[in-house]
């Protein structure tokens, strides 16, 4: 009974399903599904105007009064700079700048505190744990000679070799 419910249920909606598309038209379905694509178009992809040309392609005549770019120091104050890299650091007048001296009193307030081991200095105890793991001591030495003798012995009687004593070096020339 279930199936001749089922037949005319599903026959009926594929026809309306069918009457809801045809009211689409083929564009809007093929693009709806991904089989047509809508490409850019070129002329209104980019949201900036494009860039501008100067004034004047001339450039501007060099002002004397300027600050003195790096490379027109002098050969003399170069080698003095390369010898002593502090000079460089310094002003005209010797001393440095505010900023740097103030860069440089923080730097020395941090140096002379005292390191609380935050940071710098990782946690090894997890790895140590890991790698090397403390108690229990080196095992037996195996004595080789009486090991081999017994394995012999015990494969030419068709014994087990996994049963039976295995011989170790005891005494103190282990």
């Amino acid at each position: 009974m279930a199936i001749s419910v089922l037949r005319p249920l599903s026959c009926a909606m594929l026809v309306s399903g069918g009457f809801l598309l045809s009211g689409c038209t083929g564009a809007d379905v093929s693009r709806a599904f991904g089989l047509e694509r809508s490409l850019p178009d070129e002329y209104t992809v980019t949201t900036r105007a494009p860039l501008s040309m100067p004034p004047s392609d001339e450039l501007g005549a060099p002002n004397s009064n300027a600050i003195q770019r790096a490379q027109d120091t002098n050969p003399r104050m170069q080698a003095l700079e390369t010898l002593s890299p502090n000079v460089a650091l310094q002003g005209a007048d010797g001393t440095g700048s505010a900023g740097q001296t103030a860069l440089v009193g923080e730097a020395q307030v941090a140096s002379n505190e005292e390191d609380k081991g935050e940071m710098g200095r990782a946690d090894t105890s997890f790895v140590d744990k890991l790698m090397f793991w403390h108690g229990g001591g080196a095992g037996n030495l195996v004595n080789g000679k009486a090991e081999n003798a017994r394995l012999r012995e015990d494969s030419a009687l068709g014994r087990n070799l996994t049963q039976g004593a295995t011989p170790t070096v005891s005494g103190p020339g282990k």
